[in-house]
């Protein structure tokens, strides 16, 4: 609404706030001298019960109203920042018809004398000081990529999580974006690493076994690669589940060479970094024995397993770098890239999960 429109409405015997003055300035509606801006994100660690105060340098500026979750708010019970909030989102048609507003949004409540200050020096970054954000950029998506299963498989039976794990993966469900939801299932598989050498320590004894559990500790000290690699190995047995979670990758074929070949750290052939074999199997469209065999990736049968492992593993690896490592030198994931995270990454991640945990 505009200055005019609010002028009218003080004036109505009911208004549930006194209005002292109101006109615009800039872009921006004021209301007893105070500015309403919407906001578009908010952090999920801020408690929203009530307002928070916004300082600079010890002044208080403004507030951090919090109305997007109170649902119907009644005209004659909102606070003067509520209501100028709503004055400056509704026209004065819907105050005229209605007693009650639903709020899409929250909002920072702020004061004239630092509505231009706040606009040029500290609008523009206020995901980092503050946890929120005003405004959305336009290529910010709208909605998070989601997939929608025919149906969802059980498997295996799995043993129970401990506390640890537990909490990885509630981590992960609550997760909005894929990016941070690989994180915590691969913080998941790298617990499963450590408990998997303290088990195999806890086998052993001392002064007996000194060497063997020297052996231990030398493999542990291995690079990450090495550890995954080793755990996957030792867990899964199932190498033709791990196939059909694999051949995911074929409709991502160009982020997939960027990722594991471009900005890939390594150049062995069990890793299948060769990008004219790379090619050649997706263009086949299987990762299986027989098919590896007669494009001769794998000459050796007996071999198999083990590349299809190591192959897992270092893909693996290599998305948790490019999601974990924001730097230059890395495959720099954007919001365009999630649907790779969601349809490949996370279920290749999940089948090597399903057997580490399998009873």
């Amino acid at each position: 609404m505009n200055a005019i429109e609010v002028h009218e409405i003080a004036a109505d015997s009911n208004v549930p706030v006194t209005i002292v003055s109101a006109y615009e300035f800039e872009r921006y509606l004021l209301i007893n001298k105070l500015a309403a801006l919407p906001i578009a994100r908010i952090s999920n660690s801020i408690d929203t019960a009530s307002l928070i105060p916004i300082t600079l340098g010890g002044a208080v500026i403004g507030d951090l109203i919090f109305t997007a979750t109170k649902g119907d708010i009644t005209f004659n019970t909102m606070t003067e920042n509520e209501f100028i909030a709503y004055l400056t989102t509704e026209g004065i048609s819907h105050y005229q018809t209605h007693n009650s507003y639903k709020f899409l949004t929250d909002f920072l409540i702020i004061k004239e004398d630092y509505l231009i200050d706040y606009m040029l020096n500290h609008m523009n970054t206020s995901a980092l000081w503050g946890g929120f954000i005003h405004k959305l950029s336009s290529f910010t998506p709208t909605t998070r990529y989601k997939t929608s299963p025919v149906s969802i498989e059980i498997g295996d039976e799995l043993i129970d999580f401990n506390p640890y794990s537990y909490e990885s993966i509630v981590r992960a469900i609550e997760q909005p974006y894929a990016f941070e939801r690989f994180l915590k299932l691969y913080h998941l598989l790298e617990l499963q690493f450590d408990l998997s050498i303290i088990d195999k320590i806890k086998s052993l004894s001392m002064p007996s076994d000194a060497n063997l559990i020297g052996e231990i500790l030398n493999e542990y000290s291995h690079n990450e690669i090495s550890r995954l690699t080793d755990i996957i190995q030792n867990s899964c047995t199932d190498i033709s589940g791990l196939e059909a979670a694999m051949v995911n990758v074929i409709p991502f074929q160009a982020i997939a060479e960027e990722i594991f070949i471009k900005f890939g750290k390594s150049k062995l052939d069990i890793h299948l970094t060769d990008i004219t074999k790379f090619q050649a199997v997706i263009a086949s469209g299987s990762f299986s024995e027989a098919n590896l065999h007669s494009l001769r990736i794998v000459t050796d049968r007996r071999k198999h397993p083990k590349f299809i492992v190591s192959i897992c593993a270092y893909w693996i690896y290599r998305i948790r770098c490019s999601i974990a490592h924001n730097k230059i030198g890395e495959y720099l994931l954007s919001w365009t890239d999630e649907n790779f995270i969601v349809e490949f990454g996370e279920p290749l991640l999940k089948a090597v999960l399903m057997q580490c945990f399998k009873k």
